[in-house]
């Protein structure tokens, strides 16, 4: 016995299997689905903010974080926000960079004036642009 052809087999149900399946199919998309009467509310109604009037303006407040001094003795290498012990403001500190030891001692080892002009081995002379008082020196 030969077995079916293609188009006969997809024509009968496969062998052992009585069940059969109706699919109904999907619902028409109608009208009689309901609508809401009103919009949604707007963002600023939804939060309670008015919206303003035509004609008038709005105006955005930004505040920002007042900075913070640093203590003198914690000075590094970089500028930075102190109050000044002399003249008692509020200043950035001027730095003017100098050899240090450990460029002198670089020289002496025989690196020739390649130490002397590294800024990461000079000494930082912290000053009040101000009063220009001497306010810290960062050695390295």
């Amino acid at each position: 016995m030969e077995p079916p052809s293609y188009e006969e087999a997809s024509r009968q149900p496969p062998a052992g299997v009585t069940e059969t399946f109706t699919f109904s199919p999907p619902p028409a998309y109608d009208a009689s689905l309901p609508s809401p009467s009103t919009p949604p509310p707007t963002y600023g109604e939804a939060v309670g903010v008015t919206a303003p009037r035509r004609g008038m303006r709005t105006q955005t407040v930004v505040t920002q974080p007042q900075p913070v001094p640093v203590l003198v003795p914690s000075l590094r290498d970089s500028p930075a926000l102190v109050r000044c012990p002399h003249c008692h403001h509020l200043v950035t500190t001027k730095v003017q960079y100098a050899p240090g030891k450990a460029a002198w001692c670089l020289l002496v080892c025989g690196f020739c004036l390649i130490p002397l002009m590294v800024r990461g081995l000079q000494d930082a002379h912290h000053s009040c642009p101000r009063c220009e008082t001497p306010l810290h020196i960062y050695m390295r």
